[in-house]
């Protein structure tokens, strides 16, 4: 039963929350049934509000913690509890590490039957201003007269209103607003609906999903912005196979290894 068929039941008593999903639940057990939590940890009691009830499991987001877990961290983004880019960021970076190490031990043992004699120390970076690929909705939403950039929201189809990202490499994340006022100047602002970037060592490239092409005075714009903040526009009409860059704007992705004679080179799209 999805939400909207007939009245969810009010915010619950108390839970426990016994573990974490792959994806970055809590997971809780209400009369025999599994409750997939959205900002929940693991050792917390918390109430919650269903977001939806299925036959075999439910969802539901927190509404208040009762007893907090000592990893809990308060999220930097104001839009965390929001935004479907982030799954954890209530919970200590140290702490997420430790997390993805164990679904990796999980998944060796488990899936793949294989234990390793020796433990590496995971390798970790800074936990801001990281991630350098991405795929981001874009929407002209006439009611705000205004065009939105940004991950979707928790569970919708929505795209999150944001200014800025926390977690996308700064070169975009520190300029999403700008962006989303550059697309929205467009004469097809109403005809993207998506964003990809990718970034290596290099500039940042930044793919636009057009359903119809730029007109000159959209390159012209466009490029003029690239141009201004290192980043090369692309578009792409349809499948794949359709990605190019505007005039002058193409250029290679790769990383090199620190210490080491070795660039790795990575296509830009698809995800």
């Amino acid at each position: 039963m999805k939400q909207g068929t007939r009245p969810l039941p009010e915010p619950s008593g108390a839970v426990e929350i016994a573990s974490l999903t792959p994806e970055g639940r809590g997971l809780a057990q209400v009369e025999g049934k599994s409750v997939f939590l959205h900002g929940a940890l693991p050792g917390e009691r918390v109430r919650f509000r269903y977001t939806r009830i299925r036959k075999s499991h439910a969802e539901g987001t927190v509404v208040k913690i009762l007893r907090a877990s000592p990893e809990r961290a308060q999220p930097r983004c104001p839009h965390a509890d929001v935004c479907g880019g982030c799954s954890l960021q209530h919970l200590d970076p140290g702490a997420q590490i430790r997390w993805k190490q164990t679904l990796l031990e999980q998944a060796l043992d488990g899936t793949g039957k294989i234990r390793p004699a020796r433990r590496l120390p995971p390798l970790t970076a800074a936990p801001w201003g990281y991630r350098r690929k991405a795929r981001l909705g874009v929407r002209y939403v006439a009611k705000k007269g205004r065009t939105l950039v940004g991950f979707r929201e928790h569970g919708t189809s929505y795209v999150a209103e944001l200014g800025r990202c926390e977690i996308l490499h700064p070169v975009v994340g520190e300029r999403l607003a700008a962006i989303a006022a550059l697309l929205d100047g467009l004469s097809i602002r109403d005809r993207v609906p998506q964003l990809e970037l990718a970034m290596g060592e290099g500039p940042c490239v930044l793919v636009l999903r057009v359903l119809t092409p730029p007109s000159a005075e959209d390159v012209a714009r466009l490029t003029e912005f690239g141009a201004a903040h290192g980043l090369h526009f692309y578009v792409q009409e349809g499948g794949a196979e359709t990605i190019r860059p505007l005039p002058g704007q193409g250029t290679e992705l790769y990383y090199c290894l620190p210490g080491a004679d070795v660039r790795l080179d990575f296509q830009r799209l698809p995800f």
